[in-house]
Order: C-alpha cells, then sequence, then structure tokens
C-alpha cells in the first residue's frame, strides 16, 4: 500500500481527546491541552477549561455560636463533674443551661425555650 492510498483516521474532536485525558486521570495534561486548544481559538473546549479550573480556597465568614473550649473547661473542673456526675448538662460558651437525668426531657425544654441551636448537650461522668 502507499502513502497515497492510506487513508488517515479522522482526529479526535477536542473535547472527546479531554474526556479522555480526564478519565485516565491525566488531570494536568487535559488542562494543558484545554489552555492550548483555548490559544489558537477552540470555542469547544470552554466548559472543559471551566470544570477544569483548580478548586479555590475562600476563607468561611462563619463564627461559631459559641465557645467550645469554655464548655470542655466547665466540663475539666472536678466540682462540677461532682455535682452533675450521670446527669445531662446542656453548656454554651461555659454556661450551664440546664440538666437532667434523662437527655430527652433537657432537650424537650431546650427546644421549648428556642435555647436548643448552638448548645453542647453531653452526660457527665
Amino acid at each position: 500500500m502507499t502513502a497515497a492510498n492510506r487513508t488517515e483516521p479522522p482526529p479526535i474532536p477536542s473535547v472527546e481527546h479531554v474526556r479522555m485525558l480526564v478519565e485516565a486521570n491525566r488531570v494536568a495534561e487535559a488542562r494543558r491541552y484545554v489552555e492550548e486548544r483555548l490559544a489558537q481559538g477552540d470555542k469547544t473546549v470552554e466548559t472543559w477549561a471551566r470544570l477544569l479550573r483548580p478548586p479555590r480556597v475562600k476563607p468561611s465568614s462563619y463564627r461559631p455560636i459559641r465557645d467550645f473550649g469554655a464548655d470542655h473547661a466547665w466540663l475539666r473542673l472536678q466540682e462540677n463533674r461532682a455535682a452533675f456526675h450521670g446527669r445531662w448538662v446542656a453548656l454554651r460558651s461555659g454556661e450551664l443551661l440546664d440538666s437532667d437525668f434523662d437527655m430527652q426531657r433537657l432537650v424537650d425544654r431546650l427546644v421549648e425555650r428556642g435555647e436548643a441551636h448552638g448548645t453542647l448537650v453531653t452526660q457527665v461522668f
């Protein structure tokens, strides 16, 4: 067979090539390929460019509504452990909100008073 008679397979579409690279876990190579294709004006890979962007880490605006350290300090105090041994306690920022030998009754009271959110409920031993 001569070179003139040899038929080349049709080229793989860009998006298909990127998909194959990603499926083969060759993400860095896929990113480079997409950048090259975009530089050449190939708009078909724009979706892949967005999908393959490295993740961005943004600081959270979330601030805890209570101080876990203060709750832990309250629980470490020997006099608190002795006074509430075996009881369930509800703490928020180191402040004792309520206690009971029955957890469900304690939680029910917290819910009734609107104090359940942000409250640590634990049994003291």
